[in-house]
């Protein structure tokens, strides 16, 4: 009888131990998702690839531009931020083409699609030797504005690959984290800060 039972014992505690090997083991995607290289505004960050920098952040609510020879104005119940940075390619020619806008809730916000046709949208073509300014628009919500973290890497959802995490802690806020945001901002006005 204690034989049987110290084999019952043995075979409980194996697949309890097993359980919690289970449970512990980081998924496939956790092993295999980005590299991550964290920076603050004003400072550049390098990735494999790129290096970047983000020059400054500014909010408006409503965003002009010219498309086929005509004024498009775009409007959002949110408020629209428009993010400069400096992009140089590491060694190599390289490509910027997924930015996404972390806000502190954890919603992510991508570079937005509703500027059809508008200059000097993603991807950004990067040769080694030539960095380039250039902006990003994000159509987020105002509670998102403090507190938030841009996400810069070569393609969508980047495997065993860099991505840029930089900390947006320099942003124009007021005193309730809501931000200060003109009316309106013409977006084929010169894009470097």
């Amino acid at each position: 009888m204690s034989a049987r039972l110290g084999s019952l014992l043995l075979i409980l505690v194996a697949a309890l131990a097993l359980y919690a090997m289970q449970r512990s083991t980081p998924r496939y995607m956790e092993l295999t998702g980005p590299v991550v290289e964290r920076g603050a505004m004003g400072r550049a960050v390098d990735t494999r690839l790129f290096e970047a920098t983000v020059q400054r952040v500014q909010f408006a609510q409503r965003l002009d531009y010219q498309r086929l020879g005509k004024v498009q104005t775009r409007e959002t119940g949110g408020v629209w931020a428009i993010v400069w940075l400096r992009l140089a390619a590491a060694d190599t020619s390289a490509t910027v083409a997924e930015a996404a806008w972390l806000g502190p809730d954890g919603l992510v916000y991508r570079h937005t699609d509703r500027l059809s046709l508008a200059r000097g949208v993603p991807p950004y073509f990067l040769d080694p030797g030539l960095p380039r300014t250039v902006r990003l628009v994000f159509e987020i919500r105002p509670d998102q504005a403090r507190g938030a973290t841009l996400l810069l890497s070569s393609r969508y959802a980047p495997r065993l690959d860099s991505q840029a995490r930089i900390a947006l802690d320099d942003v124009p806020v007021d005193a309730d984290g809501r931000p200060q945001a003109v009316a309106r901002y013409d977006l084929d006005q010169e894009t470097a800060p």
